[in-house]
């Protein structure tokens, strides 16, 4: 059936189309046009007053509502899935924190079993992401010390074997034989980011080299600049705001990173290397003064922030993607054509799957927001079915 959203505010790629329809056919977007004419006959949604823009791609989100991906049952993540539906993500990539290894396995089987129930009108998982266990203990911000791990030839054959289930891996570049294993990882097909992590810039810059896209939550649980003697080195902060080939994520809820380091993110990444994730664990969702268990430990939710009891460290946030996109555009500042790009766009060219997600361009899977003028989701399109709507819809 041919469907037709009508008098929209449409978001595309550097440009915007300030009274245009959309029309989806068998999944994916067959037309955008300007004005009141389209070529196809079909279903019409007048939206008058709305817009639309793509619908958005979290590739780091670990849980919702009490679930969690490490569970390893289809219950999780089809919950997890209720969740994030609601907050126009489309598609994600649940993550994986350290763990056991014989848990590890049953959430990556777990994803695997849940990869083909994807149907329009519901959200897709896309894969998983792979958050370690190949960390430096330094760096393990709420990751469970005593489940970090070495990459090995025995670790890599497991990530090998589920290679069809991980899409991203993070790891720490500098730690025994991460770097070298680097160039096999993108063999693979997984997009390999640096992240909790000491390197320095020099081995940042290595890594790149070696295939490494991206930076795992800018600013959080990453060397930055130290002193040697006399002598100032930088860390993985400073080169990945400086080397231009580096996507960089952030967790846009305002707490991880405050609004100026945002600021300050953009005005070195510019409006095409930078992408947002939630960061989201189990506590999303969920009342305050929840006890959850994540990253291998207990952790207390309290003024809307997600810490381990003894409030040494923060552990992931209980924001999801759509009221980042509000922060940055209401809060940071940053124009909302590229508040939606960094929520759609950079994540799906970053994950190399942009030939049929992140933006409203003909032959796209109709993966589509319907927002207010304050950027509320009203309705979102799972490939071209409506999945989730709210109010006169």
């Amino acid at each position: 059936m041919t469907l037709i959203l009508k008098n929209l505010k449409i978001f595309q790629p550097g440009h915007l189309i300030d009274r245009g329809n959309i029309v989806i056919d068998d999944q994916v977007i067959a037309e955008v046009n300007a004005g009141s004419d389209h070529s196809l006959q079909g279903e019409e949604i007048d939206l008058e007053g709305l817009m639309a823009i793509p619908g958005y791609i979290d590739t780091h989100c670990h849980g919702a509502m009490g679930y969690d991906a490490n569970d390893g049952t289809l219950e999780s993540l089809m919950e997890m899935n209720k969740f994030y539906q609601q907050h126009g993500i489309t598609s994600y990539y649940p993550s994986l924190t350290v763990d056991p290894l014989p848990k590890l396995i049953r959430a990556l089987e777990t994803v695997r079993e849940a990869m083909p129930l994807n149907s329009p009108g519901k959200i897709e998982i896309l894969g998983c992401h792979f958050e370690g266990p190949f960390l430096n203990p330094a760096y393990k911000g709420a990751q469970a010390l005593e489940s970090i791990i070495e990459l090995t030839d025995e670790t890599f054959a497991l990530v090998e074997q589920f290679s069809d289930v991980i899409r991203r891996i993070t790891l720490a570049p500098e730690m025994h034989k991460n770097m070298q294993r680097i160039r096999d990882f993108v063999k693979l097909g997984i997009v390999v980011s640096g992240g909790h992590s000491g390197a320095t810039y020099a081995e940042v810059q290595q890594a790149t080299r070696e295939g490494m896209r991206a930076l795992t939550h800018l600013y959080n649980a990453m060397s930055s600049t130290r002193k040697n003697g006399p002598f100032r080195i930088p860390g993985m902060l400073e080169a990945g705001l400086n080397i231009k080939e580096l996507y960089t994520e952030i967790i846009a809820d305002r707490i991880h990173v405050p609004d100026e380091l945002m600021q300050i993110a953009y005005a070195c990444k510019g409006p095409d290397k930078m992408f947002i994730c939630s960061d989201a664990n189990r506590a999303a969702g969920l009342e305050e003064g929840s006890m959850i268990y994540t990253c291998g430990q207990e952790v207390i939710i309290e003024n809307g922030i997600a810490m381990l009891k003894d409030r040494s460290s923060l552990a992931s946030s209980i924001t999801p993607l759509d009221k980042m996109v509000r922060n940055l555009i209401f809060e940071v500042g940053i124009d909302p054509a590229v508040a939606v790009r960094m929520a759609s766009t950079n994540t799906a060219e970053m994950m190399h799957i942009a030939d049929r997600k992140g933006s409203l361009l003909p032959g796209k899977d109709a993966d589509i927001n319907i927002v207010d003028p304050s950027f509320d989701v009203v309705m979102t399109y799972f490939r071209g079915k409506r999945g989730y709507w709210r109010g006169r819809f």
